[in-house]
């Protein structure tokens, strides 16, 4: 769609209505924010915001750490509603302080995705006032393994008396550092979903983690990853063919577990396509 359409759209519409935004590729829409003629696609008009979306933002952050455009950021601060922040596939290492300092209301849900998070990043999270309220956590796609036990672990207990819905999908997590983790995640009692999928991870760690995690009577849902004894990984991604055998076997001996514990409520499971292969096979 050509831009000036696209803006003569936004111009018939109530801004103070609007409570979801996604804008995917950031770019023209940058522009038309920072230009004062075309106040009525200014995101602060959208005053009440509930969630907010920004997929390949172009933060433009200098190689020293400079703040990004003052007027974007000066355009969040506005925003007193917001309570849903995702990010992904942007490049924040070392400034998320930047973006979450202009948000004056503590969020219930973050996710930022492949964005290339430091651990300086993780740290000023777990000291922020997001923490006491964060229902939702989203770190998918950025390198963890060398935060743990901390930062990490320091974010996971300062979330925990909130936190329901945790994904840490290619986070790059080994056995190692699952079982660092263990004490902060089982402090989590409101936990009601978690999701690994792509670590590498081995089946002994993933049968460990559902003896630790029984105990949360709230979880419900976990999406484990297919463990490294039934698959390669290259690069911290499953790759090559997946020996459904060893899966099944998982599987069937998770069932068991479940059962024995009395947790039969509990649903574990793979990667849904893979899942649905699983179904056939069996």
């Amino acid at each position: 769609m050509p831009f000036h359409s696209l803006l003569g759209i936004l111009k018939t519409l109530k801004l103070d209505f609007i409570q979801e935004l996604e804008v995917f590729d950031w770019f023209d829409w940058f522009w038309a924010l920072s230009d004062p003629k075309l106040s009525a696609t200014q995101l602060g008009r959208i005053f009440n915001l509930r969630s907010l979306k920004l997929i390949y933002y172009n933060w433009a952050f200098s190689s020293r750490g400079e703040r990004p455009s003052s007027y974007f950021l000066s355009q969040l601060t506005r925003l007193g509603h917001l309570q849903k922040l995702h990010l992904s596939y942007s490049y924040l290492s070392g400034n998320l302080h930047y973006v979450l300092s202009c948000l004056w209301v503590p969020l219930h849900s973050l996710e930022i995705c492949y964005c290339r998070l430091l651990d300086t990043d993780i740290t000023y999270l777990s000291q922020s006032p997001h923490t006491t309220c964060l229902k939702k956590l989203d770190l998918s796609g950025n390198n963890l393994s060398y935060m743990i036990p901390r930062p990490l672990g320091t974010l996971l207990r300062e979330v925990s008396g909130t936190l329901q819905h945790l994904d840490l999908n290619h986070c790059r997590l080994k056995d190692a550092h699952l079982n660092a983790l263990l004490p902060a995640l089982c402090r989590c009692s409101h936990l009601s979903s978690l999701s690994l999928s792509d670590n590498p991870i081995s089946s002994a760690c993933l049968l460990s983690l559902l003896e630790h995690t029984t105990g949360l009577l709230e979880l419900k849902q976990v999406l484990y990853p297919i463990p490294v004894d039934c698959c390669m990984y290259l690069h911290g991604l499953s790759w090559g063919p997946v020996n459904k055998d060893k899966l099944c076997q998982l599987q069937a001996e998770i069932q068991k577990q479940l059962q024995a514990m009395q947790r039969a409520d509990m649903q574990w499971s793979p990667p849904l396509p893979l899942l649905m292969q699983l179904v056939q096979f069996e």
